[in-house]
């Protein structure tokens, strides 16, 4: 301990030189100076360490005894720091830089989302920056177990959020809710019935009473399964279930003009530049002159990253406006069917939930700038749709 506070007060390693060394170290213990490491050199001189601010006195002691003083050299704090006296902007800088780095990692100012899927990683944390809990929230103000009650409000889809923090970097970590299909009432009565007109392909009745069979035609809202079986000495109720498809026509008109409207460029344009800090844009330079209506944007984004992947919420925004006119022209007549063909055979494909397209017929016809296409499709595909049973006066229907 004795060595610390020698150290901050600073010492002085000296000479004592003359008749009697001796009478001099007597008498600094007489005017209670503190001195250490006395090592004698030779009869006449010897070598000792006293505090910096004994020197003067000790001087006076010396030559009172017929003894000469030298200092050999100094240490202490004050001559380790001197350089930093001496630049009295250093020190301040220094300072800051030590208050920084204890003050700032208290400071939450990166955020990392895991374990999400289904919920982007977007809305979680701007579901938090709604709490409070964003770029420079302080550290020990974020309370995990409340953050977590009020975020599975805001996001039912989550079953679990906490948020780890480790420095200025936090780490919010979410359970999804597992997708559960909808549980089927097996004691609820269920027919199913056709959804479509066609001729039966194949028949796979799980359960319930079937009343049809491969090669059968059926019309649309005809029971294929019904839920009731009659055995004579009991009747039997289920919740029908089946998979059953059929050959089907599906009819559908599409309509299209059979012009389009060109974009030709003007050869003007500007650049839009602007600086993203968190959610503020500022605009360092603003495309003026320009309708938007008549333009084409094309942009840029450039995020600041740090070493290690962080990114933090500054970035720039280049953003090109080019200018352009319109024209009518006549689109190609093969590119156009070709479009209205795709088209066609997407949204019957969406419509059915389990089948194939067999076959297409179709007609086109152009008049008065519109091209019309009919079309005819033969598909097979799943008809069989679950229904509740219903009742009327006279019974089941």
């Amino acid at each position: 301990m004795w060595r610390i506070i020698w150290y901050l007060l600073g010492m002085c390693r000296v000479r004592i030189s003359g008749g009697s060394p001796e009478w001099t170290l007597q008498k600094l213990a007489g005017s209670r100076i503190a001195f250490r490491d006395v090592r004698k050199e030779d009869e006449f001189s010897c070598v000792l360490t006293i505090l910096e601010k004994d020197i003067e006195k000790t001087r006076r002691l010396a030559q009172g005894s017929m003894c000469e003083l030298e200092i050999i050299h100094s240490a202490g704090f004050r001559q380790s720091f001197s350089a930093f006296f001496r630049r009295p902007l250093l020190t301040v800088l220094l300072m800051v830089s030590i208050s920084s780095a204890i003050i700032i990692p208290r400071f939450v100012f990166f955020y990392e989302v895991t374990g999400n899927e289904r919920v982007e990683s977007e809305r979680i944390l701007r579901e938090l920056q709604e709490l409070g809990v964003g770029f420079g929230t302080y550290g020990p103000s974020i309370h995990p177990q409340e953050l977590k009650n009020r975020m599975l409000v805001r996001i039912p889809e989550l079953q679990w959020f906490t948020v780890q923090q480790s420095g200025m970097r936090a780490t919010v970590v979410v359970k999804e809710r597992p997708e559960m299909d909808k549980i089927l009432d097996r004691r609820e009565p269920r027919d199913v019935v056709a959804s479509r007109s066609g001729v039966i392909t194949s028949v796979s009745c799980l359960e319930g009473n079937c009343l049809v069979q491969q090669g059968q035609a059926v019309e649309e809202g005809q029971t294929l399964v019904s839920a009731y079986t009659d055995y004579g000495y009991k009747l039997q109720v289920s919740a029908s279930l089946a998979e059953i498809y059929a050959q089907t026509v599906r009819k559908s008109n599409w309509i299209s003009p059979d012009t389009v409207l060109q974009k030709q460029l003007t050869g003007k344009y500007r650049t839009q530049i602007s600086l993203i800090a968190g959610r503020k844009r500022i605009n360092l330079l603003p495309a003026g002159g320009l309708s938007a209506a008549d333009c084409d944007k094309m942009t840029v984004y450039r995020q600041l990253r740090l070493p290690g992947g962080i990114l933090l919420p500054l970035g720039i925004e280049i953003t090109k406006i080019s200018e352009y006119d319109t024209s009518v022209c006549a689109e190609d007549e093969n590119l156009l069917l070709d479009r209205m063909r795709m088209d066609a055979a997407a949204y019957e494909q969406a419509e059915m939930i389990a089948g194939r397209v067999l076959s297409t017929k179709e007609s086109v016809t152009r008049e008065n700038g519109v091209c019309l296409l009919q079309s005819s499709l033969q598909c097979e595909e799943m008809i069989a749709r679950m229904q509740p049973v219903r009742f009327s006066k006279d019974g089941l229907q």
